[in-house]
């Protein structure tokens, strides 16, 4: 029972996850200074500390008669926003990945399972194995990431440039020997092919 729940209770803390488990913390930390230190009810607390880490700022603590914050507050939001400002952003960009992720994902299946189309099938046939009329597995990987736009066909082309420059003899297909070579003297780096 007691390992189930440390299972449980440690879960948040783990993994990719575990950003929110430390902005969680850093908020409850700014939102208990705000109830014990400056007697804010719990509502103008946790005001204070997630308008502080948003960089609103719109609720502080009290200033002195001459207008000036005293010390142990100002060192107190010094800290908490210099570490939590930027803690605050990056759990708001991984919140973000994560909701875009599943999406990309989800239209990245649904490009590879929806069925070619006749002229799809006549283009990938050509890509790479022009010589049969045929889709081989690499003609086919090839429209794949067109579909899901991973590459363009001008990707594609400098790609089929490199291949040729590799393949000396036109045998479409590259030796160990060629591919492997200790000064890339074969390789190709001008960027205008």
């Amino acid at each position: 029972k007691i390992t189930e729940l440390w299972e449980f209770v440690k879960k948040p803390f783990v993994g990719h996850n575990r950003i929110f488990a430390a902005c969680l913390a850093w908020v409850s930390m700014g939102v208990l200074w705000g109830k014990t230190r400056m007697k804010w009810d719990i509502i103008t607390a946790t005001h204070f500390a997630v308008s502080a880490l948003a960089t609103g700022g719109l609720t502080g603590p009290p200033v002195n008669k001459d207008g000036i914050l005293p010390l142990e507050p100002a060192v107190f939001c010094g800290v908490f926003c210099l570490i939590g400002i930027p803690l605050f952003a990056l759990t708001l960009a991984h919140f973000a990945r994560v909701l875009v992720e599943s999406h990309v994902v989800a239209e990245e299946k649904r490009a590879i399972f929806r069925p070619l189309e006749r002229k799809e099938f006549d283009y990938a046939k050509s890509l790479c194995s022009p010589e049969d009329h045929m889709v081989h597995l690499s003609d086919f990987i090839v429209l794949q990431l067109l579909r899901m736009g991973k590459v363009n066909m001008e990707t594609i082309d400098l790609i089929k440039t490199q291949f040729n420059i590799l393949d000396v003899d036109g045998s479409k297909r590259l030796p160990q020997s060629i591919c492997i070579q200790k000064d890339n003297s074969t390789l190709q780096n001008d960027t205008t092919i």
